[in-house]
């Protein structure tokens, strides 16, 4: 699932292809059962368009409507994928060490060879730049062309990104790491410990909260300084996705079972 920061809508995929796109309070706004099944999405935060990877192998553009506008099959495996906050630009991530950004419009504005497979993307929305991750030693920023503009190396792998508009704050789930937290040019500038080995991490845009999934499936929440302000054990339903409102003031949390949940906070 992934949630549009402006246009305040869910859009939700399941494992058997069906695509729903809801209002916050859950209204339904269209549903598409045009996929087989769907291995990952991004949902742009205008709500005007989405990146499907039906297949391991293929990336599908849809508008607002969960239409297809166009589909590109590749030679090898998509392993992350990206929209840009207002939808213009999209970009993802192949096996093979290479990252394609495109237009809207499918054309190829930039090509990137990195010397690990990138398995996390994010598009920033104060600045036309691309942050990049991949599992084991690195951690980027690109211009839409394909230029450097930083790297890190990484000591921890990663299992999840999240990445606030301006870039100032990007989280990194750092499994025996927890959660580590690093500036706009990558400098690791702290951490935040769980009792777990966070898998998942989500921050709200503004600097607020943030939520944390274990592999023991248990969820907490946070605020920017560390402190605990909630947390569930879910293993009866294990939870699959993690979603923060931009506010920083509710939690969408979809679970093994088919359940959507939205946690709100006062």
């Amino acid at each position: 699932m992934d949630f549009a920061d402006e246009a305040s809508s869910l859009l939700i995929a399941t494992r058997r292809g069906q695509l729903t796109l809801m209002k916050q309070d859950g209204t339904m706004l269209e549903t598409s059962r045009e996929f087989q099944t769907i291995h990952r999405l991004a949902w742009s935060d205008a709500g005007n368009y989405g990146l499907l990877v039906p297949r391991e192998d293929q990336v599908v553009l849809v508008d607002r409507s969960l239409q297809p506008v166009w589909n590109v099959s590749i030679t090898g495996r998509i392993l992350a994928i990206a929209i840009a906050p207002h939808g213009g630009h999209l970009a993802f991530s192949t096996d093979s060490g290479r990252v394609h950004i495109v237009t809207v419009d499918r054309r190829e504005i930039g090509r990137i060879d990195t010397p690990r497979p990138i398995d996390h993307l994010a598009f920033l929305s104060e600045e036309p730049a691309l942050i990049a991750a991949a599992e084991f030693g690195s951690l980027s920023s690109y211009t839409l062309e394909g230029t450097e503009l930083w790297s890190e190396k990484l000591i921890n792998n990663v299992g999840d990104l999240s990445v606030s508009g301006c870039g100032r704050r990007i989280l990194l789930a750092a499994f025996n790491h927890g959660i580590q937290l690093c500036n706009r040019s990558g400098k690791q500038r702290g951490s935040f410990m769980v009792d777990g080995i966070p898998a998942r991490v989500s921050g709200a845009t503004t600097r607020t909260r943030l939520a944390a999934l274990t592999l023991e499936n248990r969820v907490y929440w946070l605020d920017f300084e560390g402190d605990l302000k909630w947390a569930a054990d879910l293993s009866p339903d294990p939870p699959q996705h993690i979603c923060v409102g931009p506010l920083g003031d509710r939690l969408f949390l979809a679970t093994a079972s088919g359940r959507l949940m939205q946690l709100s906070w006062a």
